[in-house]
């Protein structure tokens, strides 16, 4: 069957253009959407990383820290520039459709589309692409072993963050929907809305789940407990998800557009 893209509950979209060379160059910019992930990049270039390194840091750690935004569940595109062999690739870990899905799950009995299946719930879920697209990026383009890179992820979700007024204003938007999910409300409602901005966030599942990608790789999470448990949790409430579908996930590398700007 063939594999398309659909709507998921959390969706990463990561430009980045970042540069490889023999040793860390005396300067380096690093520009996100959170302090705390470019605080990320930057640990993992002084630790001896290239820019693909820092690029997971920061990456994982929005997925940590801006879950409104960002997130482990969604997919997501890199697209890097290799300065050693002048070249440009980009990354292709889009979230899939799973094996499952058909052209009208998303329709009632009169043929009308259910606008409701196709935004919240478990059909609206894909298979999520990004942590393959981290694990890639370290492998075939980073310098430090993915564990390294994951380590300010694993940290900021095990030990806490402070929530901002965006997380709650964003979340908040979002309060009624995931009030029908306890977990989500264990971790970022407070008796019914959006926690209040300063509160500390701890996320010990994500943690753990972050761990076993660290020392697993791709494995850590398409396969064995974390997947069983994603497989588990779909399906208990009405989803569509099978172990196929996150075992034969894969990410793509293509050929970017390229043009001249100027003379």
């Amino acid at each position: 069957m063939r594999r398309v893209p659909i709507v998921c509950l959390v969706f990463l979209c990561l430009f980045a253009t970042v540069g490889q060379a023999a040793d860390m160059p005396p300067q380096a910019g690093i520009a996100s959407a959170n302090a705390l992930a470019t605080d990320a990049g930057h640990e993992i270039l002084a630790a001896g990383g290239n820019a693909f390194d820092a690029a997971v840091a920061v990456a994982s750690v929005l997925g940590v820290v801006e879950p409104e935004s960002s997130g482990f569940g969604g997919g997501g595109f890199f697209l890097l520039h290799v300065a050693g062999e002048n070249r440009q690739v980009m990354i292709d870990a889009r979230e899939m459709a799973p094996l499952a899905a058909t052209r009208d799950m998303y329709l009632d009995e009169k043929g009308e589309a259910v606008r409701e299946r196709s935004v919240n719930g478990p059909l609206a879920a894909a298979i999520p692409g990004q942590p393959a697209g981290l694990v890639h990026l370290a492998q075939h383009y980073g310098r430090l072993p993915l564990s390294r890179s994951l380590q300010p992820a694993i940290r900021i979700a095990r030990e806490g963050f402070p929530f901002s007024r965006k997380n709650n204003a964003l979340l908040g938007y979002r309060a009624k929907v995931m009030a029908g999910w306890p977990a989500a409300t264990e971790a970022f409602l407070r008796d019914g809305e959006a926690a209040a901005a300063g509160t500390l966030i701890r996320q010990p599942d994500l943690a753990r789940t972050l761990q076993r990608l660290a020392d697993q790789g791709f494995d850590g999470f398409y396969t064995g407990e974390t997947a069983q448990a994603l497989v588990d949790g779909t399906r208990a409430a009405g989803g569509i998800w099978q172990m196929e579908d996150l075992a034969g996930y894969q990410v793509v590398e293509r050929e970017p557009l390229r043009t001249r700007h100027g003379a």
